[in-house]
């Protein structure tokens, strides 16, 4: 098996606090070199409704909340994260759906 490359992400998870609000959990491989990190979250029809930087992530552990910016947003949600160092040049991403509450 080969070693995790510098700057990848292990996992995403999302989680429906509310209508309005997901939980984020993001791990990135141990092995990294502060890299940026952007979490973009899209309705069913492919609609940005909410987006979140992170520059120069520290812990290879971040967690947070993204906060729904559209009332009307059509589930299901889907959560992307992209590492990079320079904004053009993405190092890795991941898609997850978001999981509802029941």
């Amino acid at each position: 098996m080969t070693d995790a490359l510098e700057n990848t992400i292990k996992s995403i998870t999302g989680t429906e606090i509310s209508g309005s609000r997901v939980h984020v959990v993001v791990d990135l491989e141990e092995k990294h070199t502060k890299p940026n990190l952007a979490m973009v979250l899209n309705d069913a029809l492919g609609n940005e409704v909410s987006r979140s930087l992170i520059m120069g992530m520290l812990d290879p552990h971040v967690e947070f909340t993204l906060h729904v910016r559209v009332p009307d947003a059509k589930p299901p949600l889907s959560l992307t994260g992209i590492t990079f160092i320079e904004e053009d040049q993405p190092i890795d991403s991941k898609s997850v759906n978001v999981a509802r509450l029941a």
